[in-house]
């Protein structure tokens, strides 16, 4: 019996409920990206690094809600702040202190970030700071990277998981590709891919369509991809370039904010962006996410300017409370080093199985998110990642779900993220699983 095989022998609950789901819900899934052939687990309980599954089957947890959850699953102190909020009201419709409290901590963290507002979720986030862009510099156009992902609006849907088949251009010139039904040519038309770690190709489209680009939208550290790095020197040469064509510079930062340092990308590669989006780890496993940056740039959302930004549940102070205490009480300087600690052992661990058994693969990593590439070489752009064996992939996703470990999210773009509950025994655990997994996938090439 293969993993596949082992995976649906051991969680027959979550077929049965998978297939009471799918009657109401299409695919059964609140979001396609949890979906995954022929069922994904349906959860029962989670704590800390760890969820359990309806057959009772528990996992440790790398998928982390795709990174959202950095404190870990039901951490007691945001739990506690949720619950105290919910005594004194959900929701307002009014303002009320605990988003300045979670504006400032964020200011703290990021002192490029001169005011802010909130949103839901980073889709929102990565779209206010698009619209905000247009707006303070008249202009239409988009820079966006091959593979990055930057949320669900029809704008920025473009090449985000552009597939093995289709004629996506030169690796230097990567053609616009849509990627989804319902989005109507005028919404992306003036969208422009460049390649991540490509200067060339940056400076190519900023030439070519000099005085039309609005702004540049970068994940800073990519993380669809399995996690690339940038090359050194890359991310300050892209600044200096926005600048000499007056393009705004946008970090989104919505899955590596607050993570991958307290101050994130901009403090991890010491450079200022025009404006920054988040989301995930600043909402302590809440729905929210913010945008932010140059004061005459904010100032020119309404009320004070032209540029609309509305939400009924933006700033809600039961979010803002789990976001307060998620970023002051729990992700502590301390906590910042053990995860990039478990971070690097991790990723050393994964390099060594991986040279020890010979296995056409590699490993990517920036502090506490990283991934198996499985692809010979360390990949610099997504099209290089995207050459990843499907076989491979295929069997390690389903090895490791079939013997405890949800490695990543479901997807081979998604990264692993270790949070501030794992701990080391966590590590060598899912180390020895995964040599076991490794060396049975070596066994079938």
């Amino acid at each position: 019996m293969g993993f596949f095989e082992d995976y649906v022998a051991r969680t027959p609950a979550s077929a049965k409920e998978a297939k009471r789901a799918q009657a109401i819900i299409p695919g059964g899934v609140g979001s396609a990206i949890q979906f995954w052939q022929p069922y994904p687990i349906y959860v029962q309980d989670s704590k800390g690094p760890y969820v359990w599954d309806m057959d009772g089957n528990k996992y440790i947890d790398y998928c982390m809600c795709y990174a959202a959850m950095v404190a870990g699953h039901a951490d007691p102190v945001i739990a506690a702040a949720i619950t105290e909020q919910a005594k004194h009201g959900t929701l307002y419709g009014l303002p009320a202190a605990g988003a300045t409290d979670l504006a400032e901590e964020i200011h703290r963290r990021y002192p490029v970030i001169d005011m802010l507002r909130f949103t839901q979720s980073g889709v929102e986030a990565t779209m206010y700071a698009v619209r905000l862009a247009r707006a303070a510099t008249q202009k239409l156009g988009v820079l966006k990277v091959e593979g990055a992902y930057h949320g669900a609006n029809d704008m920025l849907l473009v090449s985000c998981a552009v597939p093995q088949n289709t004629p996506a251009g030169p690796e230097w010139l990567p053609s616009s590709y849509v990627e989804s039904a319902g989005i109507p040519p005028g919404a992306s038309q003036h969208t422009y891919v460049v390649q991540f770690n490509h200067l060339e190709s940056l400076e190519y489209q900023l030439k070519k369509h000099e005085g039309e680009i609005a702004c540049f939208i970068l994940e800073p550290c990519m993380t669809n991809g399995g996690v690339i790095p940038p090359d050194p020197g890359y991310l300050a040469k892209v600044r200096e370039l926005t600048r000499k064509y007056n393009v705004l510079l946008i970090f989104d930062e919505v899955k590596i904010g607050c993570r991958i340092a307290s101050g994130g990308a901009c403090e991890k590669y010491a450079i200022e962006p025009d404006l920054v989006t988040l989301a995930k780890a600043i909402g302590g496993g809440t729905p929210l996410g913010a945008f932010g940056g140059r004061r005459d740039l904010m100032e020119l959302i309404t009320p004070l300017g032209p540029a609309v930004h509305f939400g009924t549940y933006n700033a809600n102070p039961l979010c803002c409370a789990a976001g307060l205490a998620c970023l002051t009480k729990v992700l502590t300087k301390d906590k910042y080093k053990e995860m990039d600690r478990l971070g690097a052992k991790y990723a050393a661990g994964l390099e060594s199985i991986i040279k020890n058994l010979g296995l056409p693969a590699s490993v990517t990593h920036e502090g506490p998110l990283g991934g198996i590439q499985f692809v010979p070489e360390k990949p610099h752009t997504y099209r290089q990642a995207n050459r990843y064996n499907r076989m491979m992939w295929r069997e390690y996703w389903y090895g490791m779900l079939s013997k405890g470990v949800i490695p990543m999210g479901s997807g081979w773009f998604e990264e692993y993220s270790i949070s501030a509950a794992h701990s080391e025994k966590d590590i060598d655990d899912t180390l020895g699983i995964t040599e076991d997994v490794l060396k049975a996938i070596k066994r079938m090439l």
